[in-house]
């Protein structure tokens, strides 16, 4: 049976689904304090920021002559408002949405809001607002900003997101709980469809898509949904599942520990080198007989195959997903279990729809011509990447472990070789008994084995110490000279009146590499690192020390996920956090440290 229409059905609901999803994501607020001091019954000045898209706006304070949703800030009890709300000067244009002159702000607004704390010395404030382009209006929207320890925490409503205006991924899961089960649902989905942009998804593509275009070949150029969507019910149980039990099992940290367990990656390592030999035609993976005959009686390609591709992609991303996975389930530890388990499902649907698409993709790669030689040959080269793959797991293990035999020179070393090898296939020198190489060297041909000699020196540029981007996250990290003793960068901010920062990192975290070799070295953020004593903090090598750090990474941020960053003031309270990976927003690292600092009082 022909499914046509599988593709673009599928496309156009993802685009749904993220337009969806990022719906809210045009405004993003802010506050903090202007004056007073947090304390019980305390009047505090705070000033309110909204960052707002290009092409929208935010409208202003009522009163407003139109029908359009004004902006309103109130205080939420115990706090009160202890006079009127004021705001910068809006402009005053025609909007084509209601027809007549209104006022608004782009890019950017203020507020000034003077509030009375509760007796527990804080409070928090609810933002009411509507943003529109020139032709069309999102729904009103609510936003909280809590107001605690002096400063304020920053709130947004894009789902997953790790910018500087945000709550922690723990406050914004509690958030969306807060709202309701279908809301909780929008937000999981949006995060598993952020995650796909992780480092660890990227050598899991071309293993799906030469794994399917084995199982294709195998089958005389058949293929249906049946084993795509076992691949990607997988992924789903695996995600669901194994979490549930990791987490209930071993505690909170208990993916986090999973995940950088030397024996699991090494464990990981091998199969991705078995794998890769299998796609060189060594050997034929099969299940034995009797499994086959009991998972695909008739005949069938069995199922169980894809579903254990699905457990290996699982296993292998679980480093990336542990900041939505490993707080999501810190809740099933505790004993709630809906809104654990509804998250992971919804989380793990958006991160398998891509693959599942991939896994379709040898489907219409059969109706090309003359496919067989040259669809052989792609599949040697794939198991080329899988082995690069694998060293990054072996390389897991060494950090963890702390043997230092994969250096990053000697990782690079490794890469440039496989790559070459790579290289040399293309051209023939290199060969496989069971793959027979197009007679024609073709343009695309051409094209690939450029591309892989340009990426091998480029391997050999990053062996000189040449920086190679977002390659950085996949190699060993590098000493930064900072603090690594959080009570020395106590004493040290005490003695310089600066306050705090602190990377909580670990050594085998992809995302905590891109953001160390492509955000912490860039003129801004570096000009803005100078204002703060820095500290360094690994949490995930099997030492006495990085259990101590990871206790206080949980008990600052109540989170042991990676990467997080801390600001703490000279009297270690913390006065502003930064979650997740945000490598394509140098800007909004640069004020999340700008408002830190200004938090702490320096």
């Amino acid at each position: 049976m022909k499914y046509p229409q599988i593709k673009p059905l599928f496309l156009l609901l993802a685009t749904l689904l993220v337009t969806l999803c990022s719906a809210q994501q045009k405004v993003t607020w802010s506050s903090h304090l202007l004056s007073g001091e947090a304390k019980p019954g305390a009047k505090v000045v705070v000033e309110v920021d909204a960052k707002i898209e290009p092409k929208w706006h935010l409208y202003a304070l009522p009163p407003s002559k139109a029908s359009n949703i004004p902006t309103t800030i109130m205080a939420d009890a115990p706090a009160k408002l202890a006079g009127a709300v004021t705001q910068e000067k809006p402009e005053l244009k025609f909007d084509n949405n209601f027809s007549a002159q209104v006022e608004f702000f782009e890019n950017s607004a203020k507020f000034t809001v003077p509030v009375t704390l509760g007796p527990d010395g804080k409070g928090s404030l609810t933002v009411r607002y509507q943003a529109c382009n020139d032709r069309l209006c999102l729904p009103p929207t609510k936003t909280q900003l809590p107001i605690a320890g002096g400063a304020a925490v920053s709130s947004q409503g894009t789902p997953g997101s790790s910018g500087a205006d945000q709550l922690s991924l723990e406050e914004q899961i509690k958030k969306e709980q807060q709202k309701g089960l279908i809301s909780f649902i929008i937000f999981a989905f949006g995060c598993g469809l952020l995650a796909l942009l992780t480092p660890c998804v990227f050598p899991m593509v071309p293993i799906t898509v030469s794994y399917f275009s084995k199982q294709r070949e195998k089958e005389g150029g058949k293929a249906g949904l049946v084993q795509p969507i076992a691949y990607c019910l997988g992924i789903i149980s695996a995600f669901t599942g194994f979490g549930f039990f990791v987490a209930i099992v071993f505690g909170a940290s208990g993916i986090q520990k999973f995940a950088t367990n030397p024996v699991v990656n090494l464990a990981l390592a091998a199969l991705f080198v078995f794998l890769s030999l299998n796609l060189f035609g060594i050997y034929e993976i099969s299940l034995p007989v009797s499994l086959q005959n009991r998972f695909s009686p008739r005949g069938k390609q069995g199922l169980m195959a894809p579903i254990l591709m699905g457990l290996t992609f699982t296993l292998t991303s679980f480093t990336c997903t542990v900041p939505f996975v490993g707080t999501i389930l810190v809740n099933a530890t505790k004993g709630d279990y809906l809104y654990p388990f509804v998250g992971m499902l919804a989380f793990s649907t958006a991160f398998a729809l891509p693959f599942f698409l991939l896994a379709l993709f040898p489907q219409y790669l059969a109706k090309l011509p003359k496919s067989g030689s040259w669809l052989a040959a792609v599949k040697g080269f794939m198991g080329f990447i899988e082995i690069a793959a694998a060293v990054k797991f072996f390389s897991n293990a060494d950090l963890v472990w702390g043997t230092g035999i994969l250096s990053r020179r000697a990782f690079l070393g490794v890469w440039v070789v496989i790559f070459l090898a790579a290289a040399l296939f293309l051209v023939g020198v290199i060969r496989f008994p069971k793959i027979e190489m197009p007679k024609k060297f073709g343009p695309a041909r051409a094209i690939v084995l450029a591309l892989t000699l340009l990426i091998s020196g480029s391997f050999v540029f990053g062996m000189t110490g040449g920086a190679l981007g977002q390659i950085e996250a996949f190699l060993p990290p590098t000493k930064s000279g900072w603090l690594e003793s959080y009570r020395d960068a106590l004493d040290l901010s005490k003695k310089t009146n600066k306050p705090i920062f602190i990377n909580f990192t670990g050594v085998t975290c992809t995302n905590c590499r891109a953001m160390e070799k492509n955000v912490f070295p860039t003129k801004e953020v570096k000009t803005e690192l100078k204002n703060f004593v820095l500290v360094e903090l690994y949490t995930d090598e099997e030492s006495k020390r990085d259990e101590e750090n990871q206790a206080l990474q949980q008990k600052l941020t109540g989170t042991v996920t990676l990467p997080v960053y801390v600001v703490v003031n000279p009297d270690g309270r913390v006065v502003k956090t930064y979650g997740g990976q945000s490598a394509g927003d140098i800007d909004g690292f640069v004020k999340f440290l700008q408002e830190g600092k200004k938090a702490a009082g320096s």
